[in-house]
Parts: C-alpha cells; structure tokens; sequence
C-alpha cells in the first residue's frame, strides 16, 4: 500500500480525467477548483502541497464552502467547487492502493441549494443585430472585424451554439449545400447545427474579406502577434471564449440589450418551444444530455406573464369591468 502527498493525488486525479476522455475545459475548471481549495488550505490550515493526503480533512472542505460564501459567489458557482471535490475525494476512495483512502467522504460534503431559475432571455435579442451592422468603421481592419462580427452574431442567433463550440469552428466545419455544421459539445456528445441563410451570407462575406488561409471561422484581426511558420493555420489568432463573451456585452450594451452569448442558446431554446417544437427536438438542437436540462425552458418568462396580463386582464385597462345592468 503506497502513502500520497497532496500534490500526488491531485496529480493523479487530473491525468485519469483525461483517461476518461473529458474535455480541456471541463479538466481546466476541475484544476482550477482543486487549486483553489489548496490555496486555501495553504493560507488557513499553513497546509503544503507536499503534505500528506491524510492532513486533509472534511472540516477543510466545510471552512472552504464557507469561505465562498463569504466571497459572494453565486450558489450555482459554490456548488461546482465543491462539486469537484466531491468527485475528487470519490476517486481516492476507489484506489485500492492507497493506504490511507479518501481523507473525506463525499458523501459529507454538502452542496449549497441552488433553486434553478427559470431562463428569461430578453426578447429584444434580435435588435443586436442591427446594432452591428449600424457601426461605422474607419480602416480597412475596423470593416473586417465590423463584418466577423455580424457573421459571429448571427451564427449565436441561429444556432444556439455554446461559446465553447463556437471559437472551436474551422472554415471547413460548414456544409455549406446543407447549411449545417457537426460539432462536439460537453460530453463529448455530438450534433448537428443549422444556420440561418443571413448566417450564411454574413459568414461568407466575412470569409472572403479575409483573403487568408487559416483555418479557424473566427479570428481576432487585431492581435498584435503575427502568426509564425510554425503556427501557419493561424491557431494563435483564433477567437477567445473571453473575446466573444466581451463583444456580446459590447454590442448588447449599445442595444440597451441585457445579453450574455449564452443568452442566444436561451432565446432559441424559449422561441422553438414558444412556437410548437418537440422538447426532445430541442434537447437535440442544444445538445443537452437530460431533457430534465432542457424543460426548464417550457416555464413562461415573467415577462411574458406580465404582457399577457396587460394583454387580457380587466384590471390592466385601469378599471374594474361594469357589473351586471339592472
């Protein structure tokens, strides 16, 4: 039986997810967690990465909850550090080898209550579009990053990709006779996307005013790093989740718009089941694994309640309906 410092078994724990094909976004926010709790654990208990595993303990787990608590964070983000430990501590459990175990039980570590709110994408949505296309631009380069990001937003509004499967699109990834696109989102689960013929065109006269041949859909024109020999398919210059997450705020703040890019994957969703669509339907169309994920959407927004009331109640017209006639 073998005896593992803290640094081993985090270690350990990070290369079996990727024995268990998870995703690099997915494996990056499990580091970023784990290295979270250590640093904590480092400042509150002055307890090293070269410590023994067994100096870990439940009472740190529990103190590292609070201490999130007390940042503010949002339940749903407390929830997913505390998530990954619970699975952390899971997988020590079942290595045999170790002679010490799990120094925690998952079962003991509580997670915040986290009612799920019901998804209310403003209906306002579409009117970003315009706002980009209205931009004035003043060079060359300022036309083409006008015109990627015409293509960028209505690639969101059609397809309800995620960010994540947006910046990873090649050129290639585009059927361009059926308008579709193959993607592989969490899980590994792939699907089919649809896109708009306007998303079509946008993205088409985006790809011509680039005259180059890189491979990446969407590229940050105004990154100051030239692409190397070694780097000749452009990589470098590929599209940040960060990037679209900032230009999303942007035009949405000149929209007087409240969007996010994941506010795109709520309004599809809202929108096809507003209108008719199958639930499965749409579980597919936004390739989510449980389509308990998905019935979130079939709520009414308030919004929606509120117009509905002014629409048909009585009272919205600022009086009570007449009585009966004598």
């Amino acid at each position: 039986m073998a005896s593992m410092t803290v640094a081993q078994a985090r270690a350990d724990y990070l290369e079996s997810l990727g024995m268990q094909n998870k995703s690099l976004n997915t494996t990056a926010t499990y580091r970023y967690a784990i290295d979270r709790f250590l640093a904590y654990v480092a400042e509150a208990d002055q307890l090293t990465d070269v410590a023994p595993l067994a100096a870990l303990n439940a009472d740190m787990v529990r103190r590292f909850g609070l201490d999130l608590y007390h940042r503010k964070l949002s339940p749903a983000t407390r929830s997913t550090y505390l998530v990954v430990l619970r699975n952390w501590f899971r997988y020590l459990t079942k290595r045999p080898d170790l002679a010490e175990g799990s120094p925690v039980h998952p079962d003991l570590i509580e997670l915040p209550k986290n009612p799920r709110a019901v998804p209310s994408p403003d209906e306002r949505l579409p009117i970003m579009l315009s706002t980009v296309m209205e931009q004035e631009t003043d060079s060359e380069l300022h036309a083409l990053i006008r015109k990627r990001d015409i293509a960028l937003l209505e690639a969101l509004f059609a397809t309800q990709l995620r960010v994540s499967e947006l910046v990873s699109l090649n050129k290639s990834s585009i059927d361009w006779s059926q308008g579709i696109a193959v993607v592989t989102g969490k899980g590994r689960k792939v699907r089919t996307v649809f896109f708009s013929e306007s998303a079509l065109a946008a993205i088409e006269a985006y790809i011509d005013a680039r005259k180059d041949s890189y491979l990446p859909l969407f590229l940050r024109h105004d990154r100051a790093r030239q692409v190397t020999a070694r780097d000749k398919d452009g990589a470098v210059l590929r599209l940040t989740r960060q990037s679209v997450e900032m230009l999303v705020r942007k035009y949405a703040r000149l929209s007087g718009v409240e969007a996010t890019p994941h506010s795109f994957r709520h309004y599809g969703a809202t929108e096809l089941l507003r209108n008719g669509a199958d639930i499965r339907t749409v579980q597919e169309l936004l390739g989510h694994a449980s389509v308990q994920t998905t019935q979130i959407y079939t709520h009414v927004s308030p919004r929606r309640l509120q117009q509905e009331w002014r629409r048909y109640h009585p009272a919205a017209s600022g009086g009570a309906p007449e009585g009966p006639q004598p």
